[in-house]
């Protein structure tokens, strides 16, 4: 759908605030990129609210649906994420929130294109960074700390770890093993570059997905967030991205974290296949993002219809 066939943002209505039955934030709406498209090819917005704070206008379909880009970060989810809760013309009191996107992952932890519907999201960045490469006399013995680079934080009043509700979680598991996935050659063929990657196609799977700023790549850093994970208790880590732990906490703080679930499909491995830099390798292939993209959409489609259509909590 392209932008001049959506409807054109009017402010929102204090005394009339819309109330979606679900929300689904999206982190881009620009190529190569564009979550957002997926969402809106399959529900066609009827309406717009131009929300104060927000990336984009928030869509509104006749099925109830909200439809929006929160930006790429943490600073941009939650800033996106608070201002809709915030906002008197929006009441999110009986919604679902579902993000819905890309991650990376491991390579020996699922096929590209796969899906993952998370059940505990970790903040990648809290933590201590240490250089210990300087030796006692000032000078430096130039080998790699590894993991012995980072530790939890000092002050930790609790891990930075969002559990999700668990009912939610098994609801959409529910629906996700319902979808057919899609595959792509072109994919299967990047794939098989990876001598850890599976031999099959994309799966559904469930685990801890680890947010992060921090544009990081390669088997080093990967080692590092393992160790963090297994610190929280959470590991192994399934899918990498940069918006769920804001996201997250935004609902924290205004009492919807319980109906909130995180579902990404795997676009990119975390480090480079044998004989590959790590440049090169970042971003995955044109073919694997758009398989993401619209494997993410088909999964978080069903379970946003799903959790609306059973309301698990009983908030509808």
């Amino acid at each position: 759908m392209s932008d001049r066939t959506l409807p054109e943002p009017r402010p929102p209505a204090p005394d009339a605030p819309v109330r979606p039955t679900a929300l689904v934030l999206t982190a881009v709406a620009e190529p190569p990129l564009d979550e957002r498209g997926a969402w809106l090819e399959r529900y066609e917005p009827t309406d717009a609210l131009a929300v104060p704070g927000t990336d984009t206008p928030l869509y509104l379909t006749e099925s109830g649906i909200a439809i929006t880009t929160t930006g790429i970060g943490k600073s941009d989810a939650a800033t996106t994420t608070a201002s809709l809760l915030a906002s008197p013309g929006v009441d999110l009191e009986s919604t679902y929130v579902l993000s819905s996107g890309i991650a990376g992952a491991s390579p020996s932890t699922a096929a590209l294109g796969s899906v993952v519907v998370a059940d505990a999201i970790v903040d990648w960045d809290r933590k201590h960074r240490w250089d210990r490469t300087e030796t006692p006399n000032g000078r430096t013995d130039g080998k790699s700390a590894e993991i012995d680079a980072i530790d939890t934080l000092a002050y930790r009043p609790r891990d930075y770890v969002h559990h999700l509700e668990e009912r939610l979680v098994d609801a959409a598991s529910t629906a996700a093993r319902e979808v057919d996935l899609r595959t792509n050659a072109a994919v299967d063929d990047y794939q098989r570059r990876y001598p850890d990657a599976p031999d099959g196609g994309p799966t559904l799977e469930t685990g801890t997905t680890v947010c992060g700023d921090e544009f990081w790549h390669g088997p080093q850093y990967a080692a590092e967030v393992e160790w963090l994970c297994e610190r929280y208790g959470v590991a192994p880590y399934a899918t990498t991205q940069m918006e769920d732990a804001a996201t997250a906490t935004a609902l924290e703080r205004f009492d919807r974290l319980e109906q909130y679930l995180s579902v990404r499909a795997v676009a990119n491995y975390d480090r480079p296949a044998p004989g590959q830099a790590v440049e090169e390798s970042f971003d995955g292939t044109e073919p694997s993002l758009a398989l993401a993209i619209e494997n993410a959409a088909r999964v978080g489609s069903a379970v946003v219809e799903h959790l609306v259509a059973t309301d698990p909590l009983g908030i509808r």
